[in-house]
């Protein structure tokens, strides 16, 4: 889709701080952090936001490219709990996971401005190492 702005980062138009990606998925940190370490898993190809409307074969898919990730997030960011999985289909017209880290004591909060390209390389850095 043209317009679609994951689109854009996953043909790698737009930069993004990429934590995994595999031929058919990409993860990549939020700009919009609503915790540290919270990452948006999509597909690399357009499908519709709303889980639903996609086929079972993307779906599991998706779920495989998931859990793949949390585990990249469960063992990498020290005091996550577990990783909370949201697919609401709102916001960017693109099938997308979200993956929010828990963290004991830590709200969740949608901040109004984008975190910092330095914080965000340096979440990137530590769990992709």
């Amino acid at each position: 889709m043209e317009n679609c702005i994951f689109c854009k980062i996953a043909k790698k138009e737009i930069p993004a701080h990429v934590i995994w990606e595999n031929a058919e998925f990409m993860a990549f940190l939020d700009l919009y952090p609503p915790v540290p370490g919270a990452t948006v898993v999509i597909p690399k190809e357009h499908h519709d936001s709303y889980i639903k409307s996609a086929s079972p074969e993307i779906t599991a898919s998706l779920m495989k490219a998931v859990k793949q990730v949390m585990d990249l997030l469960d063992t990498k960011l020290k005091g996550n709990l577990r990783t909370k999985l949201i697919l609401e289909g709102m916001e960017v017209p693109h099938l997308h996971a979200k993956l929010w880290p828990m963290y004991k004591g830590v709200r969740e909060e949608i901040p109004d401005e984008p975190a910092s390209q330095e914080d965000l390389s340096k979440m990137a850095e530590k769990i992709r190492s």
